[in-house]
């Protein structure tokens, strides 16, 4: 195993090898649904910035998470680009491959 450089011990002797907890993805979608899918430009649905998130947050009193947030940027963008893609053959997100 790679260790750090100047290090004996490799990472996971260090700090284990445990995955961090998660959020449960319930409250993420439960966030998502009070905040909106997207904002309202002059051409349509525009993602959410940081800023936008980070002031629901604290108006809503809700702790976000920094994965949550970031999380929650990618899902505005993502829904914004769904919603823009006119082609009528595309294939659904659910459908896709990661």
């Amino acid at each position: 195993m790679a260790k750090p450089d100047g290090q004996e011990e490799t990472r996971a002797q260090m700090h284990g090898e445990q995955i961090p907890d998660l959020p449960p993805t319930e409250r993420l979608a439960d966030i998502w649904l009070q905040l909106g899918r997207a904002g309202d430009g002059l051409s349509g649905a525009v993602p959410f910035t940081w800023a936008e998130i980070a002031a629901f947050a604290r108006m809503s009193g809700t702790d976000l998470h920094p994965a949550e947030a970031s999380c929650l940027v990618e899902m505005s963008r993502q829904f914004c680009i769904e919603v823009a893609d006119r082609n009528p053959l595309r294939m659904a997100p659910m459908e896709r491959k990661a």
